[in-house]
């Protein structure tokens, strides 16, 4: 616990830098727009991705950059691939049965190539074998960045389980 970076320094630095990274490039290629419709655009972006989650299979996994930063709890800070992200996941749907209950409205932090989404969800994952149910609620929380081409791909998860 002694050594983690606190969250809010993680998701500043990790905004700053993408934005920075992209300053460049992504002003020539972007017009401006206002935080409503950035909050629009990745309010869209959510639902999209939590109907597709609720299927649960991997095309889910393709909101995502090909390698993105994922901190869960009990786990250390890692940037981590999609396919690493298959692998994982595809471990947890041979074990289990995943349904997601709900999810809540979105609150948004924005910036012109970057925006902060956070949310409450419940799920339960229930276990094939034994059919013992495991509840997993919370608020999860993502950094969307724009891409070259104006799409936006999840560049930070985590979630803060309650």
């Amino acid at each position: 616990m002694k050594n983690r970076i606190p969250f809010a320094l993680i998701l500043f630095s990790l905004m700053m830098t993408g934005c920075q990274k992209h300053e460049k490039t992504e002003q020539k290629n972007h017009e401006d727009v206002s935080s409503t419709e950035l909050e629009t655009i990745i309010a869209k972006e959510l639902d999209s991705f939590y109907t597709v989650y609720k299927r649960f299979d991997y095309d889910w996994i393709d909101f995502f950059e090909e390698e993105f930063t994922n901190v869960f709890p009990d786990t250390p800070i890692r940037k981590i691939s999609t396919d690493s992200t298959k692998a994982l996941w595809k471990g947890i749907y041979e074990n289990y049965e995943v349904q997601l209950i709900s999810h809540g409205k979105p609150t948004f932090i924005t910036s012109k190539d970057m925006v902060i989404s956070h949310n409450p969800f419940n799920e339960i994952f229930i276990n094939k074998q034994t059919r013992d149910t495991a509840t997993n609620v919370g608020t999860y929380i993502t950094a969307w960045r724009r891409q070259k081409d104006n799409s936006w791909k999840i560049v930070f998860e985590t979630v803060q389980n309650n």
